[in-house]
Order: structure tokens, then C-alpha cells, then sequence
């Protein structure tokens, strides 16, 4: 992998980007071959499949990587061992797979289903990362509303463990998702929101993949605004405060945390992405 991105030191100056800009950091995917439903079951058995770090080598019995949902049912429907589902595979510690499994491989599974700018809102198939997504909506000036920190995660993927990001008072990823559409092990497609089948909305998400595959989203997109990073140094005893009267409840606060770096783990560094009428630098 080749992190073209540079993480933001504490110690340098104040700079100005606009929200989008901020969110189309992310790193270089990984090529995949591609399979037809019917060649799947031919594959001969036995594919390894590893994570980014190359550090969980993991058997599986047959790998497919899907361009459509009726390829996901049609797949679901026809196996009848245990199925495991990766994405950008960054879940670093052997979860993106399982032994013996058909492992679906989303990378593939990455178009646009439905968009309206004016509406603020986008369908996407559940393997396209954040990054590709905000490649999409940037031209009208939009941006992604809730993420994890990095762009190279998909989105079922961030959906399957309910990410979080830094955005204030936002919560999980989940607040921006209006629905989703589910494959379950029988290969029916279920339509879920927070109005239809609900429980299997709020399962699902934050479900690891546990009741189906994820392989349709619908997001509220967020107007894009500039920003100006703030930094500011202090004890952690006097963090609390900081944030109660400076983050908490700030409208014009976007993005916000607060790191610890040893061996000073009673010293934080608190950063905040702050709305702003400047000039971008």
C-alpha cells in the first residue's frame, strides 16, 4: 500500500481547506481479479486471502467479486457453507474473512444507483469508498456528512461496524444513512430504513456482516464549507473544560479531537476544524 497522504503535525501553523478537501485523503486500492457468477463455483477450492497488513493469510473455499446485487443473490442463494465479506480490508486482525468461506469481494461492487444533488442525497453500491464517493459529489459542491477519518474505507464496510469519525456532535455513520439494501443467506433483497423493516435496519448496521451482505446505501450528503484548523496545547485535567465551552455545542466547529502522545500522556493536543469566512491557503 502507498499512503499518499501526510497526517497533519500539531506543531504546524493554522491551514485553511475546505471540508471536501479534507476527506479525499486516502490511500492507493488493491487490484483484484474478477469472477462471473457461474465461474465461482468452477474456481478450483482454496483462495488466500489476506488484509492490508498482510499479517492474517486466511483459506477460503471460493472467492467472487460482484458487479451486481442479483450476482450477490443469486451467489447467497446457490452456497450453502459460510460466507465472509471484505471491502478495503483494513479490519486488521483476520475479520475480513473465514476459513473455508465464499468470500465476496466488494471492490468491484462501487457505482452511483441514484443521485441528487439538489436533494442532497446519494444511493451507492456498498463496496465504493468514501473517496470515489466524494470524487462524485464534489463538483456540486457537496461533501460527505458523517465518516470514519480516512476516504479509503467502503462503504459497507464503515456501515458493517457502524465508524465513527470526528465530527461534532454527529455521532455514528448511521445518523447519516436514510437506508440500505440487504441480501440475506437465502438470497432475498430486502429494502430497510428507519420506517421499513427497522429492525433489520439498526441490526445491520453495526452488524459485521452477521445478517446479510450490505449492497445498496442511501446518505445524506452535507453543503461543503471552509475551514480553519485551530490547535491548542494543554493538560488533560484542563481538557474538560475546554471542550464544554470551546467544542461542545459550537456550531461553527466541524471536525474535533484531542491526542495523547507518549510519553506525555498528561499533556493533550486539542484540534478543531472551524467553519471560516478566510481565504483558502
Amino acid at each position: 500500500m502507498i499512503d499518499n497522504t501526510r497526517p497533519y503535525s500539531p506543531s504546524e501553523p493554522s491551514h485553511n481547506l475546505t471540508r471536501r478537501n479534507l476527506l479525499q485523503a486516502g490511500m492507493a486500492g488493491i487490484a483484484v481479479s474478477v469472477l462471473s457468477p457461474w465461474s465461482v463455483w468452477a474456481a478450483p477450492s482454496g483462495v488466500l486471502v489476506n488484509d492490508v497488513t498482510l499479517l492474517n493469510p486466511i483459506w477460503v473455499n471460493r472467492l467472487f467479486a460482484p458487479r451486481t446485487t442479483d450476482e450477490i443473490r443469486q451467489a447467497l442463494a446457490m452456497w450453502s457453507g459460510p460466507v465472509s465479506i471484505g471491502g478495503g480490508r483494513y479490519s486488521m486482525g483476520g475479520q475480513i474473512a473465514t476459513e473455508d468461506s465464499l468470500h465476496l469481494d466488494m471492490r468491484q461492487f462501487n457505482r452511483v444507483i441514484r443521485y441528487s444533488p439538489e436533494n442532497r442525497v446519494i444511493r451507492v453500491q456498498a463496496g465504493m469508498r468514501w473517496r470515489d464517493l466524494q470524487s462524485v459529489i464534489d463538483p456540486h459542491d457537496l461533501s460527505v456528512k458523517i465518516m470514519q477519518s480516512y476516504a479509503n474505507f467502503t462503504v459497507g464496510g464503515a456501515l458493517s461496524v457502524n465508524a465513527h469519525g470526528r465530527y461534532v456532535g454527529a455521532g455514528p455513520v448511521i445518523n447519516s444513512v436514510r437506508s440500505l439494501q440487504l441480501v440475506l443467506a437465502d438470497g432475498s433483497v430486502i429494502e430497510a430504513s428507519r420506517t421499513e423493516n427497522a429492525d433489520l435496519f439498526h441490526a445491520a448496521i453495526g452488524g459485521y456482516g452477521a445478517l446479510g451482505v450490505i449492497t445498496e446505501v442511501e446518505l445524506d450528503l452535507a453543503s461543503n464549507v471552509t475551514m480553519e484548523r485551530q490547535v491548542h496545547h494543554m493538560s488533560v485535567a484542563d481538557y474538560p473544560k475546554f471542550f464544554n465551552n470551546q467544542v461542545r455545542g459550537n456550531e461553527q466547529a466541524i471536525l474535533h479531537n484531542a491526542d495523547l502522545a507518549p510519553p506525555y500522556f498528561d499533556q493533550a493536543t486539542s484540534v478543531t476544524w472551524r467553519t471560516t469566512d478566510k481565504e483558502l491557503t
